[in-house]
């Protein structure tokens, strides 16, 4: 079993992310399972503004582009590492591979968990972006408005080398969800979960914090499993018709996205 895991930031730039996210995981795959970590080629830091998302999304050596070369470098599945599902449904009309977001997975796991569910985001405009997500999902009726740290992804660093302020910070928005009806609290930021999964913080207020990144993963292994036992892929009616690997390939070219050999870890 083979796992890409595409985060939306240059993770080899972020070593203290990267360890504690590959121990994490390292903890929870199968015996089995493989997982590549790669972030983007180069990106900024500033991922709560939606330009800078979409230009680490569909960029040349962004996200869209890695998992292209994902699915031809034969890996089973890939699993986007950032709750923000950046280039999600892009990929699945352009690679016959699963492909699984952190937001998408973990809100609709999150409905089998409790009635209602929401989440802290580490800045306001992200929570906004989720809070829209879950009415494009489907689940405006199951969803709580999601809460914020109030910093930005660099001071979210930070967590890793001195976490007290922000695990006091999420622990007081958890507090606030759960009055609102939440049962079920997302860290939502692959980042944050990573941070708040080593502070083993798993239940607030009889809230039920869920481990999203670990989620994210079994569910890639899940249904890695199912695509090559029963064929289960994506609907190619509608939402996900693709193109032609032809098509696909003149595309590359035109908007420059790099080869297998000129992209990142």
């Amino acid at each position: 079993m083979k796992i890409w895991w595409q985060s939306s930031t240059p993770i080899h730039r972020l070593h203290d992310y990267r360890t504690a996210l590959s121990a994490h995981l390292d903890s929870v795959k199968r015996p089995d399972t493989e997982i590549h970590i790669s972030g983007v080629d180069d990106g900024s830091m500033d991922l709560h503004f939606n330009a800078v998302v979409a230009i680490n999304s569909y960029g040349p050596g962004g996200v869209l582009n890695k998992i292209i070369q994902a699915a031809d470098q034969g890996y089973d599945a890939v699993a986007i590492g950032c709750f923000l599902d950046p280039a999600m449904q892009e990929a699945r009309e352009v690679v016959p591979i699963p492909v699984f977001g952190l937001g998408e997975t973990s809100m609709l796991m999150a409905c089998m968990y409790g009635h209602k569910f929401s989440g802290v985001a580490f800045h306001s405009k992200q929570s906004q972006y989720y809070d829209r997500k879950a009415f494009e999902y489907g689940l405006a009726s199951r969803h709580v408005p999601f809460g914020d740290l109030g910093i930005d992804f660099t001071e979210v660093q930070k967590g890793f080398s001195n976490p007290g302020q922000m695990t006091e910070t999420f622990i007081k928005e958890c507090r606030r969800l759960a009055a609102q009806g939440a049962e079920v609290i997302l860290a939502a930021c692959a980042t944050v979960n990573a941070i708040i999964r080593r502070e083993k913080i798993n239940e607030v207020d009889g809230a039920l914090i869920m481990d999203c990144n670990a989620v994210l993963l079994k569910t890639a292994e899940g249904m890695a499993d199912l695509s090559k036992s029963i064929g289960l892929h994506a609907s190619r009616r509608l939402l996900y018709q693709g193109p032609e690997r032809r098509a696909l390939e003149d595309w590359m070219r035109i908007y420059n996205f790099r080869s297998s050999a000129q992209l990142k870890p």
